[in-house]
Formats: C-alpha cells, structure tokens, sequence
C-alpha cells in the first residue's frame, strides 16, 4: 500500500515570513550605495562646474544642478529605504513610497527638459564629446547632425527609460493591498 504524502498548511505553524522586504530592501540597499558612490564622482568631475553647462541658458544649468543634488538626496532615501525594509521596519516601506515619487518625478522632468530644449542638448554633447576627444589628443571625427540626433536619442532614450521603469515597477510592488497589509503588522 503506498501512500501520497503532501505538504499541508498546518493552521497552528507560525507562517514563513515573506522574503520581498529581504529581496527589495537589498536592490535598493545596494542600488542605494551606488547611486551615491556615481553622485560623488560626478561632482568631483566637475558636474556642478559652470564650464561643465557652457552654451546653455542660466535656467538650464541651474535646473540640472538642482536635478543633481535633489538626485543625491532622493538616492540616499533609497538606500535607507532599502535598509530599513531589510529590517522590515514601516519607515522603510513609507522611505520607499518617497523614493518611487521623487525619483519618478525628477527623471520625468530631466527627460521633459531634455525633450523640450532637444536642440541645446544636442550641442552640449557635441562639445562635451570634441572636448573629450581633444584631451586624449585624437583627431576629431566630422559629426554629421543625424549621428548627433541618434547619439543623443539612444542616451536620452536609455536614460529615460532606465530612470523612469523602476520607480513604476517598484511602486506596483509596494501598492498591492496584500504587502499593505502586511507593513502594516511591522513595527515603526
């Protein structure tokens, strides 16, 4: 006689705890302490520079300056977010929600003035790319306005979406009424 042994949920065991606040305060954790690693090169090379924004109007290079410090800021959020979500501790959660709305809402307004102002853009990278290419002493390729356009769609495209995509993801993942739920039983 054989008999078919099958796991049951017993009622009376404590259940397992959930592994997302381990998984997703990791990515962020890490995601996190990059960020601000990638933030302290760019204003050690000179990211806040007036000469880095040359041929840009004030307005422009002030937007940019203040995208990169709010970036900073946003991105340290992230990564106690992503620390305290590790320890499943509600703020972690709520530093989470504040990181899903501010990092979409500065990529959305770095794409916009990137979109908008397409033509100032794309002469700031012809530039900053002839600039670059000068400092290694190596001649300067004819740049022909279609290879400047596809360069920066590809940089803009990429950036935008890769800046916009996980923000939306991350909210669809902390909005689900059962993770909800769940927070809600963690301590402060």
């Amino acid at each position: 006689m054989s008999q078919i042994f099958t796991e049951v949920e017993d009622p009376f065991l404590p259940q397992a705890p959930a592994k997302w606040p381990s998984i997703l305060g990791w990515i962020m954790l890490i995601w996190g302490v990059l960020g601000v690693i990638l933030a302290i090169w760019g204003f050690m090379n000179k990211s806040l520079a007036l000469e880095t924004y040359q041929g840009l109007p004030d307005w422009m290079v002030a937007a940019w300056r203040v995208m990169q410090i709010a970036g900073t800021v946003v991105t340290i959020i992230g990564a106690l977010s992503g620390w305290f979500l590790r320890k499943r501790m509600r703020r972690g959660y709520a530093l989470a929600m504040w990181w899903v709305v501010l990092t979409f809402l500065l990529n959305v307004g770095g794409l916009a003035i990137q979109i908008t102002k397409r033509d100032e853009m794309q002469a700031l990278m012809k530039r900053n790319m002839l600039a670059e290419l000068e400092k290694q002493n190596q001649p300067a390729p004819q740049f022909t306005p279609e290879m400047i356009k596809g360069i920066w769609f590809a940089s803009a495209g990429c950036g935008g979406l890769m800046g916009i995509l996980p923000p939306i993801v991350i909210g669809v993942i902390l909005l689900s009424a059962k993770r909800k739920a769940e927070v809600a039983a963690w301590p402060h």
